[in-house]
């Protein structure tokens, strides 16, 4: 009766589970269509008014900034979270992955049959690790607001330099730098709230004398 008492909780937390990480990655999702579709919707208009907007293009310039600073203060939010959703996103699948072991554990007759990955077997879907390789946060929908946010950042000094006067090639080496800059910076916030979860999860994950945090990262 007690080991059908511990089936059941275990079951319920799985599956409470599943529906959180489902949850996260459907906010993930919108969050990140809504955010391109307000980029794009900036793109087209910001070209309209390149186009056809006041012959004497007074009014451009100040209108184009503040669709760039709309999108940019949006993109900054965005960004920050998904990294927050990209987090417990990873910590759910690392809950998962421990619920799994349990109830492997329970039925070793049925282990070879899992191919989820668990603490005792990666199986053929192994999750990523914690300490990846930072292109891969780079691809990410995070990655690509920061690559979005970057621009916007380097479009505003190019313009900067230009307006007070600065050669071309100048205001070129500046939106190069500083868009390196702002992506460097994008990923290293994204990189340390990864390491930080990292060590949180393996901190737990010791502590109960289960597996280190790199087998089951999400």
């Amino acid at each position: 009766m007690a080991d059908d008492t511990e089936l059941i909780i275990a079951l319920a937390e799985y599956e409470h589970l599943r529906e959180l990480s489902r949850t996260v990655h459907d906010q993930s999702s919108a969050r990140f269509t809504f955010f391109l579709a307000v980029a794009s919707g900036a793109t087209a208009v910001s070209a309209g008014l390149i186009t056809t907007g006041r012959p004497d293009g007074q009014i451009r310039p100040a209108v184009l900034a503040g669709l760039g600073l709309l999108v940019l203060l949006l993109g900054v939010f965005v960004f920050a979270r998904q990294v927050e959703l990209n987090d417990r996103g990873r910590r759910y699948a690392v809950a998962a992955t421990v619920l799994r072991t349990y109830l492997a554990r329970r039925a070793p007759g049925l282990t070879p049959f899992i191919i989820m990955p668990t603490l005792d077997d990666a199986g053929p879907f192994a999750p990523e690790p914690f300490h990846r390789h930072w292109f891969r946060d780079l691809v990410s929908q995070a990655g690509m607001i920061a690559l979005v946010n970057s621009v916007l950042v380097a479009l505003a000094a190019t313009m900067a330099v230009l307006l007070l006067g600065g050669p071309v090639w100048l205001a070129a080496l500046v939106a190069v730098m500083v868009a390196t800059a702002s992506v460097a910076g994008h990923l290293r916030a994204i990189r340390r709230r990864v390491a930080r979860s990292a060590a949180q999860v393996g901190t737990v994950l010791t502590t109960r004398s289960l597996a280190a945090p790199s087998r089951v990262a999400g």
